[in-house]
């Protein structure tokens, strides 16, 4: 339970508190569940998500009506035309989001609390939010150390999963051990509460093969996925989905998409570059085998013990490289062509990797249930406590005064 928050003075809370959604629809679900629950905490204050995109906003409405959260509001968004016009000429979705953070900074400074489950929002300190509340949570539990985790010391308060990240953040440096919560993985708890089985993917008995590499192209093995494909086309005791990270596809043009597209074989392999399945773990629970690189889909998977293979497609020296730790819990395939005896490997193997599987998913999620609760708990702790310091004059000496 956040600090306080079973004793909150919430007559003290007022003011709008902004739940900031512009990194993809895949980050709703790491984050809104904890919105809902703050807009019943916090009654006083109006609870709004901004959405800059239509998937988001389905999502973001998707948790609203499950969770039973009315009073959340939704609001779309939209990057001023200069943004538009540099996305445009860059080619690059991402270009919007420092253009649409300028134009929403006035907004934002005069809300309560600003929270976002993404790290490109901390440029906001530098268009005059330097006093505005402002947390972050992390979002997925992967084990990769992106250079972008230096801007967690921009916020007030960061909050993530599981002890994994605790130690890493103490281990890095960036944020005070005060300004750190470990709040449970709330993507996994909502799902958990949605009635309903994982959907039948082939209208065959083989086993299912979810390929899930990154879209970062300095770790992801989306240079072998055209070859891995191909040796899934050759066999015929394994179907395949071949979901890779939603962002891997933001800047493909519709003649490349075309071209992954008719990768797929009825009954055996399906592509899937932008759906909903993406991030709704509907893959994630129906597969058997997890294939991929650097995603931190691999705990999502591990939730429920089962083998796992990852492409060494950089050729890294992975064995010590904490980054890598999740490689360890399956098989590692050094090239294409040894994909499928991988796979045979991991299968064989899975028993030795059990409990080993069981230890980093506690690790990494920390106590699932209630996970969305605390999350609104930290939030309701922190509004409060500055609207709190705000009256008695002593807001030097509030949550995040030395960011």
């Amino acid at each position: 339970m956040a600090p306080g928050a079973d004793n909150l003075r919430v007559d003290l809370a007022e003011g709008e508190v902004v739940f900031l959604f512009i990194g993809g629809p895949h980050q709703v679900y790491h984050l809104a569940p904890a919105a809902a629950e703050l807009s019943r905490l916090l009654p006083r204050c109006p609870v709004t998500c901004l959405s800059n995109h239509a998937a988001t906003t389905a999502a973001l409405r998707r948790v609203r009506e499950a969770l039973h959260a009315p009073a959340m509001r939704i609001e779309s968004i939209r990057p001023p035309l200069w943004g538009r016009l540099l996305a445009a000429v860059t080619g690059r979705r991402s270009s919007l989001k420092t253009p649409l953070l300028f134009s929403l900074s006035r907004r934002l400074r005069r809300a309560a609390a600003v929270i976002t489950p993404e790290r490109t929002s901390a440029k906001l300190r530098g268009m005059g939010l330097r006093h505005t509340l402002m947390i972050h949570f992390r979002h997925g539990a992967g084990d990769r150390a992106p250079e972008s985790e230096s801007r967690q010391s921009l916020f007030d308060l960061v909050v993530v999963p599981g002890e994994k990240d605790l130690r890493r953040a103490a281990e890095k440096g960036y944020m005070p051990p005060s300004r750190l919560r470990a709040g449970g993985y709330l993507k996994l708890e909502f799902f958990s509460k949605l009635a309903g089985s994982p959907p039948r993917l082939f209208d065959n008995d083989r086993p299912v093969v979810l390929y899930n590499p990154h879209f970062d192209a300095g770790i992801s093995s989306l240079p072998w996925a055209r070859q891995v494909i191909g040796e899934f086309a050759r066999q015929s005791r394994y179907n395949l989905v071949f979901a890779p990270h939603i962002r891997a596809a933001e800047n493909m043009d519709a003649a490349e998409r075309e071209e992954w597209l008719r990768l797929s074989r009825e009954g055996r392999i399906l592509v899937d570059l932008d759906s909903p399945r993406l991030i709704d773990m509907s893959y994630v629970l129906a597969a058997d085998i997890y294939l991929g690189d650097m995603s931190s889909q691999l705990y999502e998977f591990l939730a429920r013990p089962r083998p796992v293979v990852f492409l060494n497609a950089h050729h890294v020296a992975w064995r010590d490289d904490p980054r890598f730790a999740g490689w360890a819990l399956g098989e590692v395939a050094e090239t294409p062509e040894d994909v499928i005896p991988a796979i045979d490997r991991a299968v064989a193997g899975h028993p030795e990797k059990l409990a080993r599987q069981q230890a980093a998913v506690r690790d990494a999620f920390g106590e699932i249930e209630g996970a969305a609760l605390r999350g609104a708990q930290v939030i309701a702790a922190a509004v409060v406590g500055r609207a709190a310091a705000r009256q008695s004059g002593t807001l030097g000496t509030a949550i995040g005064a030395s960011a």
